[in-house]
């Protein structure tokens, strides 16, 4: 991969798995609620209705259950769970999540459990000797049975959407965006312009734009005129993935990169150097040594995967954003309590921005049911390969 800070395989999974369910459609819920294989939420009838759907609701403990595990996968949207409404927003996703698992057939569900059951391993051995997340887990009330109904719930989901994707639409969506899908070999050298530290996340500045830009228009120079990947890379990049093998990326899957790295490595002449590409991580020097075009019936397993995701996406994405009303969803969300101010006056929580409350399908994406996760360090990826 192309960054040095690389998450745990839960917490890869449980991102994807969000990312992948955030527009769903919508059916009626099931799920058992002894064992390992439940789908339902502690608290589900107990307390205060907060939803109704036609065939169904949601009360206030199931739902609070549902933020907590939430809040441990996306920890990043912690504060906007509390703009009222982005959390009417997740609410009505949670009840997709609930209606949509009635539609699965036995067998998906099946499949379905097993694949959790196997994450789920991974988070519980994470939970048990990370201190802070076993602090996190108490402070939300949260224990790994909530866990596993998550899981739980959203692979359920995820599978019976790709269990509705046909041959045809995987051609269709491949031939579309055949680019996406097909390998590139490249090499790179990255001048950051920030650096994390790997055990605490905190991220300083490196050098300013105009340094990075003058150290990579510096290399770019020297590889113009001879200079050896292997000696440039090891001494400019800023990248621990690729700088001690001359920045070399063989095969790499496209979809995984941010959108300016992305664009120079479909875009760029092949065996040309460019000129630095700008990310949110710094300047890349990029050299694009290989660029496939295969037809459909040449790809392999793992690549129609992904492009039968894509399809999914875009079911999910359809349903829920012109056949979600028909469940006749009516919100009975507490209002929130008012916030004091400095003068000891009580006041309403501040309206959400439009940018505020960006519905959290903003974050999903085709690729994202194939292991993606936010990468949080400086690489030309945007997201986590496995």
């Amino acid at each position: 991969m192309l960054h040095g800070l690389r998450k745990s395989a839960w917490q890869r999974t449980a991102l994807l798995v969000i990312a992948a369910v955030l527009v769903m459609t919508v059916v009626s819920a099931c799920g058992k609620k002894d064992g390992g294989d439940s789908l339902v939420f502690a608290g589900e009838g107990e307390g205060t209705v907060v939803a109704t759907y036609d065939g169904g609701q949601v009360t206030e403990p199931e739902f609070n259950k549902y933020l907590g595990v939430f809040n441990i996968m996306q920890p990043g949207y912690e504060q906007l769970v509390e703009i009222p409404q982005f959390k009417e927003q997740l609410l009505k996703q949670y009840i997709a999540y609930k209606v949509i698992a009635g539609q699965a057939s036995e067998d998906t569900k099946k499949k379905a459990l097993e694949e959790a059951d196997s994450q789920f391993k991974d988070f519980k051995d994470y939970a048990e000797t990370d201190e802070s997340m076993k602090s996190t887990m108490e402070t939300k009330n949260i224990t790994t049975e909530d866990v596993k109904t998550y899981l739980n719930l959203m692979l359920v989901v995820v599978d019976h959407m790709n269990s509705k994707v046909t041959e045809d639409e995987m051609k269709a969506e491949y031939d579309k965006n055949k680019n996406s899908y097909n390998p590139v070999t490249l090499r790179h050298i990255l001048v950051a312009t920030t650096e994390t530290d790997q055990t605490t996340g905190e991220t300083k500045e490196l050098r300013t734009d105009e340094e990075a830009l003058k150290r990579a228009k510096e290399v770019k120079a020297k590889l113009d005129a001879g200079g050896d990947w292997n000696e440039l890379a090891k001494e400019y990049s800023d990248d621990p993935g690729s700088k001690d093998k001359g920045g070399l990326y063989e095969d790499a899957d496209v979809t995984q990169f941010v959108e300016e790295f992305k664009n120079a490595a479909l875009q760029q002449d092949v065996g040309a150097i460019g000129d630095p590409v700008q990310t949110e991580f710094g300047y890349h020097v990029i050299k694009v040594e290989k660029r496939d075009m295969l037809d459909y019936n040449e790809i392999t397993d793992e690549t129609k995967e992904k492009v039968k995701s894509a399809v999914a996406y875009n079911h999910m994405n359809t349903y829920m954003t012109e056949d979600l009303e028909k469940l006749n969803i009516k919100v009975t969300l507490p209002e929130p309590s008012p916030s004091p101010t400095a003068s000891g006056e009580a006041t309403e929580s501040p309206a959400a921005s439009p940018e505020a409350t960006a519905s959290p399908e903003a974050t999903a994406s085709p690729e994202a049911t194939n292991g993606a996760a936010a990468s949080p360090s400086p690489s030309p990826e945007a997201t986590a390969t496995p």
